[in-house]
């Protein structure tokens, strides 16, 4: 030990030595600076997409061929106001050259659509807000909308994707009001915006567009909407109400008519039992005008579903809902209220597995109309494999399913699907 502390001391005196021989000063002192970039203001993300459809059951063969892009901005005024933005746009080069279309449908070779512009903040601990087009949802099934209902769809392409990537933005006015595990939430609909049906001469229409008359956007028509959701260990649930005009329209002098307003309240559930997750979703509309009669009908939807996760990188779900008309009417069992039945039925089943540390994804989804799921529809299966964080590349295929007036004209639009995307 002794040894060691003489050696110790030495090399201290021979190090103070030559550090002084060396001409450093024996008061030297160095200074640190660390300087650190402050956190960006701004930020844009989104990506680029090459599309093309394939039809496998008709003459139309290729009958997409798009260029899609889908760009989001944030900006932040300060740490609790920011500005958000999503622009999506396409072009579809199909109509540029020759192809099996007779005509080019409306909105279908080109759309420009600023899906979402708001600016949102805090005005204290327990009370923030959102202003402007923005997307709002209700409920828990991820397949068949219940209560989910102040967004519109796009719905030109049924099946091809999920309804998380199909939501319309709207124009509408939020506040939220947290206390403890709970949020009160007052929304104002200013904007009456609805979903984005198929157009004559596309693949799913094959009759004549007609005259529409839509409820213009003014302080007459603005809707009003509530909800009260819950987060808890376990369970979470949603309460909601909204006055606003529905998302179905109805045939009135050969003209389709929008003004089809209602009052909804709504209710939806989610559990977690073992490795399953129980949803269960109801709604009661008061008022809903049908082609044909002059008196409105109430309805009632209701879901349940269950989810299975105990599954490496996957899982398994089914949903089924009923759709039933109060005080039926034989007439709304007619061409013009698409031969609706008291009764609805629509099932909704899924299986998704991932592979290769997540890279590769294979989703198969099932959705049929009908108690017994005789009504058609349609499968898809699809594969998604992210080659880097910036390129994937996905594809599969769509078999559409007869067995009502309504599913049959659709039967043979079957395609393959692909897509390449690059993310920024």
């Amino acid at each position: 030990m002794r040894i060691f502390l003489v050696l110790l001391i030495s090399f201290s005196l021979n190090a103070e030595e030559e550090f002084n021989n060396s001409g450093f000063d024996d008061n030297f002192t160095e200074e640190l600076v660390v300087q650190i970039k402050p956190p960006e203001k701004g930020s844009v993300y989104g990506s680029v997409d090459l599309e093309s459809h394939y039809n496998i059951s008709n003459n139309k063969n290729l009958s997409s061929a798009k260029i899609l892009a889908d760009l989001s901005a944030e900006y932040k005024i300060d740490n609790k106001t920011k500005i958000s933005g999503n622009l999506k746009s396409y072009h579809d080069l199909i109509f540029d050259v020759s192809n099996n279309y007779s005509i080019t449908p409306n909105g279908y070779k080109n759309k420009l659509n600023l899906n979402e512009l708001n600016i949102e903040g805090s005005i204290n601990s327990n009370l923030d807000f959102k202003i402007g087009r923005q997307i709002i949802v209700w409920g828990k099934s991820d397949y068949i909308r219940i209560t989910d209902i102040l967004n519109p769809l796009d719905n030109r392409t049924p099946g091809l994707i999920d309804i998380k990537n199909l939501r319309l933005g709207r124009m509408m006015s939020k506040l939220d009001y947290y206390q403890n595990s709970l949020k009160l939430s007052t929304i104002v609909l200013h904007e009456n915006r609805f979903s984005r049906n198929p157009k004559f001469g596309s693949d799913f229409k094959t009759s004549a567009n007609l005259s529409e008359n839509k409820p213009s956007n003014n302080l007459k028509n603005t809707g009003v909407a509530l909800s009260l959701t819950g987060e808890f260990s376990g369970y979470d649930f949603g309460i909601y109400f909204a006055d606003t005009y529905l998302d179905k329209s109805y045939l009135k002098n050969s003209i389709l008519h929008f003004d089809n307003k209602s009052k909804m309240l709504g209710f939806a559930y989610n559990q977690v039992i073992d490795n399953f997750l129980l949803k269960i979703e109801a709604a009661y509309f008061n008022t809903i005008k049908y082609s044909g009669l002059n008196r409105t009908k109430s309805r009632i939807d209701s879901l349940i579903g269950v989810e299975y996760t105990d599954i490496s990188d996957g899982s398994i779900s089914y949903e089924l809902s009923l759709r039933k008309i109060n005080n039926y009417n034989n007439i709304i069992n007619t061409q013009y209220n698409n031969f609706t039945k008291q009764e609805t039925y629509q099932h909704a089943l899924r299986f998704t597995q991932s592979y290769l540390h997540q890279t590769l994804n294979l989703t198969a989804i099932l959705g049929i109309f009908g108690k017994n799921g005789d009504k058609g529809g349609f499968t898809r299966t699809s594969l998604d494999y992210a080659i880097d964080d910036k390129i994937s590349i996905s594809g599969g295929i769509i078999d559409y399913i007869g067995g009502s007036s309504v599913t049959d004209p659709i039967r043979d639009n079957d395609r393959i699907f692909t897509k390449i995307s690059y993310s920024f």
